[in-house]
């Protein structure tokens, strides 16, 4: 057997055993019809039209696959459809996930003889044979309009197995049917479309791989959604993330990127150049909004303490994007991560001039359950400064726009799945009611649709009876909802999926550094922004989804903080020995900075007990200038002390690494020796002493001579 048939007998292999496990996810008390996996499968190459009318003929092409171990004769396809519109939304979702042979019976009991196709006489394991069908609309007998369940199955036998063609596979659509445009009252859709990425590009304005440059290079994620959506003008509500727009200019200047740890130029000056003219022309009528630089992570910062830096983030990121399209772009719009945010984060959003907030429909329940599918788009959010309007992105929708798109069936499925959704609610709008705004949001900013999924969306908001677009300006622009709404909980899942405290404190400490080292220049413009831009990106909600490198870009901006802040440093070294107790220590400090700097100096003896010294304020040195200064220091003890000389920030606080030297002392050496003498000399005494008094005792113990008479 070849190498190519057996990779495509264990491919069919697995692609059977995922469809098994499918099946049998069900759980324990899934039924035995629940349990049969499909032999074949049947793939939906080509389904039109997009928007079926009268006169319209269905045709719909694919593939079926055989996942048997044994061959199938007599393979056939055949088109079945619902006797019935569908009722209500949940159903579309039913449906979509209904077994091979559903437990209540078939949703789609029409079978349709006249489609009958043969695809094969004989299917072999791992065989493919191809299909077309095709069928004037007319000829469905739909007799109401709805939505109706459409599907193709697949038929076939096996040998000394199936004494007729059973169902051995069918893959479920829908097709929603409006030949009468004025018997739909259309739902007017918001398509919110983000522009916004991985904000990985640190203080020097190194990209730190290449996602950027690929995503806006012929083909890439971003150049795919601008050229969708430039097709479409006003279908679109554009929202762009300063922060991408700021880096892509740049990279149509030239611009570094890390690859294998390595610092290289970049190649896609032209494709930045392109893109970001895309962008320019495709927003110049419609408009753009801007969000926060860099997305910023509202509930996981002002978590951490750090509201400042949301208020930042709020208030520069429409002059950002506006200096990159050459046209305004207004912002006081906050896009919550998954749809939620809590209480305090509303709060400080709203006091930097947030108006509007995109949420979850699921973070905004109504009240009266009788009213929930009547709900509008927007409802007033309270926050302790006023209400602020929440969009509420259908999430129904947005769940549909995250359907996996790896093929040709999953982009047709998920495309009419959506087409079904949405007639759905037109055909639940009451008589009396002239429309309903349904907002449509990917999940995630950083969204990576297909573009045969989104642009025939697209193109069926304009065309389709029962859709119309809107615009996000217009839904702001109109009254407020009616609709009694509840806020919804902020629970323990919501807090889990937050940046972790532990990133956030990396992120403070880099903050303080930073702080730190601009309160000594005298003059920070140039340097402070942008490491304050850079540390504004590491904030970014971006890196819930990518932890690793958003740690890696706190590590860099840190080194580079490092870095910077050991340009003003003390070159004291060595051993400085006082003549007495107490004496001036000579310290140099070098600014390597093109700016003047104002530090304080202190020692730190190790142990601080035995070194007395006061700090100095105020030591003024000269860009690319070193200075001498003399600090007065008296060390307590005759061995020598390790001290530590230690440069102060205008808040008195350690700044940098400090410089070790040793003080020593001769004072109590000299102490000593003049004790040492004094003793000696006290030993001399008592040795003189001691000997005159046995000299005497001996002269007065000797018996005198007798001289006579």
């Amino acid at each position: 057997m070849s190498r190519s048939l057996r990779g495509r007998h264990l491919a069919i292999a697995l692609a059977a055993a995922v469809l098994c496990g499918l099946a049998a996810a069900a759980g324990p008390g899934a039924h035995a019809e629940e349990s049969i996996a499909p032999s074949v499968l049947v793939a939906i190459d080509s389904f039109t039209p997009l928007v079926p009318e009268a006169d319209g003929t269905l045709t719909i092409s694919g593939r079926v696959i055989s996942t048997a171990r044994t061959e199938l004769t007599d393979v056939s396809v055949t088109l079945r459809r619902s006797s019935t519109p569908l009722l209500a939304r949940k159903d579309v979702a039913a449906v979509a996930d209904s077994p091979l042979a559903p437990e209540g019976g078939d949703p789609d009991s029409v079978v349709l003889p006249q489609t009958l196709v043969v695809v094969a006489p004989v299917l072999p394991p791992g065989g493919r044979a191809g299909f077309r069908i095709s069928l004037p609309l007319a000829d469905l007998g739909l007799a109401a309009d709805g939505t109706y369940v459409l599907s193709v199955e697949a038929t076939g036998r096996d040998a000394g197995v199936d004494a007729a063609p059973v169902r051995k596979g069918i893959v479920r659509t829908f097709l929603p049917w409006y030949p009468d445009p004025a018997a739909v009252t259309p739902v007017a859709l918001v398509w919110l479309w983000p522009l916004a990425d991985w904000p990985s590009r640190d203080a020097a304005g190194v990209l730190l791989d290449q996602r950027t440059p690929d995503a806006v290079a012929e083909g890439g994620r971003l150049d795919r959604l601008a050229s969708v959506a430039s097709r479409f003008g006003t279908t679109v509500s554009w929202i762009v993330d300063p922060a991408l727009l700021q880096t892509v200019d740049d990279m149509t200047r030239g611009y570094q990127v890390m690859v294998d740890g390595e610092i290289t130029v970049g190649d896609q000056e032209e494709a930045a150049a392109q893109w970001l003219d895309l962008v320019r022309t495709a927003t110049q009528d419609p408009g753009v909004r801007s969000l926060p630089y860099a997305d910023i992570d509202a509930s996981s910062v002002v978590r951490a303490g750090m509201t400042n830096d949301v208020v930042r983030a709020v208030t520069t990121g429409p002059g950002i994007a506006a200096a990159a399209l050459g046209s305004t772009a207004p912002g006081g719009l906050y896009w919550a991560p998954f749809g939620r945010l809590d209480r305090s984060a509303a709060n400080v959003l709203a006091s930097a001039g947030v108006t509007a907030m995109v949420l979850s429909a699921d973070a905004m329940p109504v009240t009266d359950e009788a009213g929930s599918g009547l709900g509008e788009a927007t409802a007033a959010l309270p926050t302790s400064f006023g209400a602020v309007r929440a969009v509420l992105a259908d999430p129904g929708l947005s769940d549909i726009l995250s359907l996996p798109q790896r093929s040709a069936t999953e982009v047709i499925q998920a495309r009419q799945r959506f087409l079904a959704e949405t007639a759905l609610i037109a055909s639940t709008i009451p008589a009396d009611q002239s429309a309903r705004t349904v907002v449509v949001a990917p999940a995630s900013l950083r969204w990576d649709p297909a573009a045969s999924l989104v642009s025939p969306l697209l193109r069926a908001t304009r065309t389709a009876p029962w859709l119309a677009p809107t615009t996000l300006a217009q839904v702001l622009d109109a009254a407020a909802s009616s609709t009694s709404r509840q806020r919804g909980g902020y629970g323990q899942k919501a807090r889990d999926a937050e940046l972790p405290a532990a990133y956030m404190a990396s992120v403070a400490r880099a903050t303080a550094m930073l702080a730190s080292f601009t309160s000594i220049i005298d003059d920070p413009t140039g340097i402070s922004e942008p490491f304050s831009a850079a540390l504004l990106r590491a904030e970014s909600a971006a890196w819930r989804s990518d932890l690793d490198r958003g740690r890696e870009l706190v590590d860099s901006i840190t080194d580079d903080l490092r870095a910077s802040m050991g340009r003003v440093r003390v070159l004291s070294e060595g051993t400085i020995t006082f003549s007495g107790d107490s004496g001036r220590v000579p310290v140099t400090i070098a600014n390597d900075l093109d700016r003047s700097v104002t530090v304080g100096l202190a020692l730190v003896g190790r142990p601080s007990l035995r070194l007395v010294s006061d700090p100095l304020t105020g030591i003024t040195i000269e860009a690319g200038k070193m200075a001498s200064v003399d600090i007065s220091a008296r060390v307590v003890g005759g061995d020598p002390l390790p001290v530590e000389v230690q440069l102060l920030d205008a808040d008195q606080a350690a700044y940098g690494r400090p410089a070790e030297i040793t003080l020593a002392s001769t004072a109590y050496a000299r102490a000593a020796a003049w004790v040492v003498a004094l003793a000696f000399v006290a030993i001399l005494v008592f040795v003189v002493v001691g000997v005159t008094r046995r000299i005497r005792k001996a002269r007065a113990g000797r018996p005198r001579p007798d001289l006579g008479p």
